[in-house]
C-alpha cells in the first residue's frame, strides 16, 4: 500500500477520534512504524568521512590543484568565527539550542500556512537538523513524504549527536553555488580569504545563499542575495547579536563578492594533469570527491626554477625572431572624442575575458606619442610603456629575417591594439608577446627516477598538451651518447680512431646518391671518439655505427627503457633522426643510467595517495644501488646523503643495464662535451661534476640533456607543428640556456661530486693522433681512459678504425 493511502487512513483515524492526544499519538506511531525503516541509521552521521576534491601537492605538502565538482574545506566548530555561527541561527533555527530536532513553534506556524492554502506545501520549518538531514540522506523534493523522514531523521541525529556536533557538520556540508560546499569554502570562493577574514555584511551574505545556493548566491544572483543579506542582518539586529551602528554600516556595504579560484602554493599544471590521470586509472572517476590526497615527488622550488627557466627561454626566442602584430584590434573612438566610461567598461570587459598567458598581461593601447604609448588592463588602471621598452620589437618577416628596429611607437602599435605587456623588475611595464614555440624541462632523480620537476608548454591555458611525456621528436645529437656507449660496449675506446670524411651511398630508391655530412660542412679527417662526441661530429657517429651494426646498437639503446619499434636501422639512428621519436622523459631516463652508474630507474610521479589520512598506496621505486641496497643504506656512498634520504624502507634493486667501467667512461666523454664541446655555455655554473649532449634536428628540435648526479634534467624546444625554429638555433643556444638557468637553482648547495675510479678501468698516456700509447718520451701525450681490456700497450698500433668501407667513403 502507497504512503498517500496509508496517510489518508491514518488522517480519517485521527478525525473519528476528534482532536484527542490519543488520535495524535496514533497517527505519528503510524507515521513512525512505515518510515522508520525507510531512513537511515542516525549513527552513521558521527562517522560520517566529509567528502573533500581530489587534491594534488608537492612532496612537502605545497597546494598544486585540486578536482572535483564540489569544493568543500572541512572547518572545526571551535574554528568557526561566533558572529558568523549567530548570521545562521538567527536567520535559520533561532532556537536550536532549545528544540530536539523539530521547532514546533515555526511548524505549526507552516501548518497554519498550509491550511490556508493547501495546494502548496510552505517552506520554512525546517531545522538546522532538519535540513542537515536533507542534505546528506534525501532529495531537496519538497514533499511531505521527505518532509516526515526529515523530521524523524532529525530527532534520531539529536539523539546522537550533539548540539555542536550537528552544528559543525551543517556548516561544512551546507551548498553555497559555484560548487562551494561548506562555510569555509564559500568564503574562499566568493571572496578569495578565511571565513575568520570575512567582516558582518560577508557574513550575513554568505549565512543568506542557502535558501537557493543556485539563484541566490551574489554572483549569479547579485540583487536578490544582497536583499537576502539584509534580511539577515535584520535578523541579527532583532536578536541582538549586532548593534545599530553594526547594522547600518552593513547594510550599507556594497556586494564586493566575486569568483575566485583557491590559491595555489606551486605552479604545476601539467604535474597536476598527470598526476590526476594515474589516479583516475587507479580509482576511477569516484576519485573527484571521495578526499583523496595525492602527494607527488615534485619539489617546489625546483618547479618554480623549472617554469622561471623555460618560459625565460621561449620568450627570448621569441623575442628573436621578431614582434607578430597585436593580438586583436578594437574600434577606438576618433582621436579628438577621448574615451568615455562605456567604451572604458567595453574594453576592460573584453580584457578581462583574455587570459594572461605566463607574465605576458593583456593589454589595450589608448594612445601613443614620440616616446611611447599608454594602454588600459582589465582593472582599468592605465600604463605606460616607453619605445627603450619595445625597441626589440622588430616586424617578424619570415623566421629568419627581421624588419628594421622601430624609431617609433607608431610603427609597432596603434590605438584599439590588444597586446601583451609584462612587468620589469625595477619597476614600468615593457611590451611583451606570448610565444608560438613551444617547449619542455623535465628533471628526475637518477637514483630512483622520482620526477622532481616537470613543465610541458609556455601556459597551461594556452595549450594542456604536455611536451614533457607527450612531444615524441627526433632526439638529434643528443642521443649520439647511446651510440657511443654501444661503441665502448663493443670493445672501442675513448682513443678509438675514426675517420671524420666524406661517405657515400648508392640507393636504387633514390635519384641521387646519398651523402651525409656535418652540420658544419667541413671534415676532420681521422678522429679520436672522444673529441668527436664533444664536437657532434656526424659522420664519426655514423661509422660507428657501420663498424658495431644497428641490430647490436638497438638491442643495446632498448637497455636504456626505450622503445625501438619504430627506431631506423640505417644511418638516421647514429644522429637521431629518421623515424625516431623521444620524449623529453624518455631522454631524461636516458641519461639518468649515465648519472647513477648505469642503472634503469622508472621515472614515476605520485609518491603515496591519501584518504582520511590513512595511505591507500605508496610508490615502491627501484633503487640504484652501487653494490647492494641494503649495503648502500648503511654505508650512503651518494653525495650529500641524497640516496639515504629517499630509501624506503622495503629496497627494490634497480637492474644495471650498463657497466660500472663504461658508464664511468662516458660520463668523462660527456663532461668532455661541457668543458670543451658543444655545451660549453654550461661552463658558467663552474661544477666539474656535469655531463651533457645538445641536440638539433633540421632546424625543427633543439635539445639539451645533462645531469649531475643528484639530477638529470632534459631541455627541449620546438613547434608544435614541426616547422623550422631558424638557420641560427641550436641546442647550444636554445635550450642549453634552459637548462643552464634550471640547473643553477637545483643545484645550489649541493656538493661537487666526484666519482670513484671503479676496479678494471685504468688511465694511461696516448698518442692524441694515433690513440695508440705513448712512448715515454713523448711530449705531446695525454691521459685516457679505458677499460683493462682495451687498454692499449706500447706494441699495439693506434690504427684508423674502419669498417670496411671502400675508398671513396673514406676519403
Amino acid at each position: 500500500m502507497s504512503f498517500p493511502k496509508i496517510s489518508g487512513i491514518l488522517t480519517w483515524i485521527a478525525i473519528a477520534l476528534g482532536s484527542s492526544a490519543a488520535g495524535a499519538v496514533m497517527v505519528i506511531a503510524g507515521v513512525f512504524l512505515y518510515l522508520d525503516p525507510q531512513i537511515p541509521s542516525a549513527a552513521t552521521y558521527r562517522d560520517l568521512r566529509l567528502q573533500t576534491p581530489l587534491r594534488i601537492y608537492a612532496e612537502d605538502g605545497s597546494f598544486i590543484a585540486e578536482y572535483g565538482e564540489r569544493r568543500r574545506i572541512p572547518l572545526p566548530i571551535n574554528q568557526v568565527p561566533p558572529l558568523f555561527i549567530r548570521a545562521v541561527l538567527d536567520t535559520e533555527d533561532k532556537r536550536f539550542y532549545g528544540h530536539g530536532g523539530i521547532d514546533f513553534v515555526t511548524l505549526v506556524k507552516s501548518t497554519v500556512q498550509l491550511l490556508a492554502n493547501p495546494d502548496e506545501i510552505p517552506p520554512g520549518a525546517s531545522t538546522i537538523t532538519m535540513q542537515l538531514a536533507r542534505n546528506i540522506s534525501f532529495t531537496l523534493e519538497q514533499t511531505f513524504l521527505r518532509k516526515f523522514k526529515e523530521m524523524l531523521l532529525a530527532v534520531k541525529i539529536e539523539r546522537e549527536l550533539d548540539k555542536d556536533e550537528i552544528l559543525e557538520l551543517y556548516l561544512n556540508v551546507i551548498p553555497f553555488g559555484h560548487r562551494a560546499y561548506g562555510a569555509e569554502a564559500a568564503a574562499l570562493t566568493y571572496y578569495g580569504r578565511p571565513l575568520a577574514e570575512l567582516d558582518v555584511a560577508e557574513f550575513a551574505m554568505l549565512a543568506g545563499i542557502p535558501q537557493a545556493p543556485s539563484i541566490g548566491n551574489p554572483v549569479s544572483g547579485p540583487e536578490r542575495a544582497v536583499r537576502r543579506r539584509n534580511l539577515v542582518l535584520f535578523n541579527m539586529l532583532e536578536q541582538g547579536s549586532i548593534d545599530t551602528e553594526t547594522y547600518q554600516r552593513a547594510i550599507a556595504a556594497p556586494n564586493n563578492a566575486r569568483l575566485h579560484q583557491r590559491s595555489r602554493d606551486l605552479e604545476a599544471p601539467w604535474v597536476a594533469e598527470w598526476a590526476r590521470r594515474q589516479v583516475l586509472e587507479r580509482y576511477g572517476r569516484g576519485a573527484y570527491d571521495d578526499s583523496f590526497e595525492v602527494f607527488t615527488s615534485v619539489d617546489p622550488a625546483l618547479q618554480e626554477a623549472a617554469n622561471r627557466a623555460l618560459r625565460n627561454g621561449l620568450v627570448a626566442y621569441d623575442r628573436r625572431h621578431g614582434y607578430r602584430g597585436p593580438e586583436r584590434t578594437l574600434t577606438p573612438p576618433p582621436a579628438d572624442e577621448g574615451y568615455d566610461e562605456a567604451t572604458l567598461d567595453r574594453w576592460a570587459r573584453t580584457l578581462q575575458q583574455t587570459p594572461v598567458m605566463g607574465d605576458e598581461v593583456p593589454a589595450l593601447v589608448l594612445d601613443f606619442d614620440d616616446e611611447g604609448f599608454d594602454a588600459l588592463l582589465a582593472d582599468r588602471s592605465r600604463i605606460r610603456v616607453e619605445l627603450a621598452d619595445m625597441r626589440w620589437a622588430r616586424p617578424y618577416l619570415t623566421v629568419n629575417s627581421r624588419g628594421a628596429r622601430p624609431d617609433h611607437p607608431g610603427r609597432v602599435v596603434d590605438r584599439g591594439h590588444l597586446v601583451r605587456v609584462n612587468a620589469k623588475a625595477e619597476g614600468g611595464w615593457r611590451l611583451g608577446q606570448v610565444p608560438e614555440v613551444q617547449g619542455a624541462l623535465v628533471a628526475i632523480r637518477p637514483q630512483d627516477g622520482a620526477i622532481r620537476a616537470m613543465v610541458g608548454g609556455f601556459d597551461f591555458r594556452q595549450s594542456q598538451f604536455n611536451n614533457a611525456i607527450q612531444a615524441a621528436r627526433q632526439p638529434g645529437s643528443a642521443f649520439k651518447p647511446f651510440i657511443y656507449s654501444a661503441a665502448l660496449e663493443a670493445g672501442e675506446t675513448a682513443a678509438s680512431i675514426f675517420n671524420d670524411a666524406p661517405l657515400v651511398f648508392e640507393d636504387a630508391n633514390l635519384e641521387a646518391m646519398y651523402r651525409p655530412r656535418n652540420d658544419s660542412g667541413q671534415f676532420g679527417g681521422p678522429t679520436r671518439l672522444r673529441p668527436a662526441l664533444y664536437r657532434s661530429v656526424n659522420l664519426i657517429s655514423m661509422r660507428v655505427l657501420l663498424k658495431i651494426g644497428a641490430s647490436e646498437i638497438i638491442d643495446h639503446i632498448t637497455r636504456f627503457g626505450f622503445d625501438a619499434a619504430s627506431f631506423p636501422r640505417n644511418l638516421q639512428l647514429a644522429i637521431g633522426g629518421g623515424t625516431m621519436a623521444l620524449t623529453p622523459l624518455d631522454m631524461a631516463r636516458g641519461y639518468a643510467v649515465f648519472a647513477n652508474g648505469g642503472f634503469l630507474v622508472e621515472p614515476w610521479l605520485v609518491d603515496h595517495i591519501d584518504q582520511a589520512q590513512e595511505t591507500l598506496f605508496r610508490t615502491q621505486p627501484l633503487i640504484a644501488c652501487q653494490r647492494d641496497c641494503q649495503a648502500d643504506r648503511r654505508n650512503d656512498r651518494s653525495s650529500n646523503g641524497s640516496v639515504a634520504a629517499i630509501l624506503p624502507d622495503e629496497l627494490t634493486q634497480a637492474p644495471r643495464v650498463l657497466d660500472e667501467r663504461i658508464a664511468y667512461i662516458m660520463h668523462s666523454l660527456l663532461g668532455d662535451v661541457i668543458q670543451y664541446g658543444t655545451g660549453r655555455r654550461a661552463r658558467s655554473l663552474e661544477r666539474s661534476d656535469l655531463g651533457g649532449k645538445t641536440g638539433t634536428t633540421n632546424e625543427a628540435d633543439t635539445w639539451f640533456a645533462g645531469y649531475q648526479p643528484e639530477l638529470a634534467a632534459v631541455a627541449w624546444i620546438g613547434f608544435a607543428d614541426n616547422r623550422p625554429l631558424g638557420n641560427n638555433e641550436f641546442g647550444s643556444n636554445t635550450a642549453l640556456p634552459v637548462w643552464i638557468e634550471f640547473m643553477e637553482t637545483a643545484l645550489r648547495g649541493v656538493d661537487e661530486f666526484t666519482w670513484d675510479q671503479p676496479p678494471g678501468v685504468v688511465r694511461l698516456r696516448i698518442d692524441p693522433a694515433t690513440g695508440a700509447a705513448a712512448g715515454l718520451d713523448q711530449t705531446n701525450a695525454i691521459f685516457e681512459l679505458f677499460t683493462v681490456e682495451t687498454a692499449p700497450t706500447a706494441s699495439r698500433q693506434g690504427t684508423p678504425s674502419e669498417p670496411g668501407a671502400t675508398p671513396e667513403s673514406i676519403f
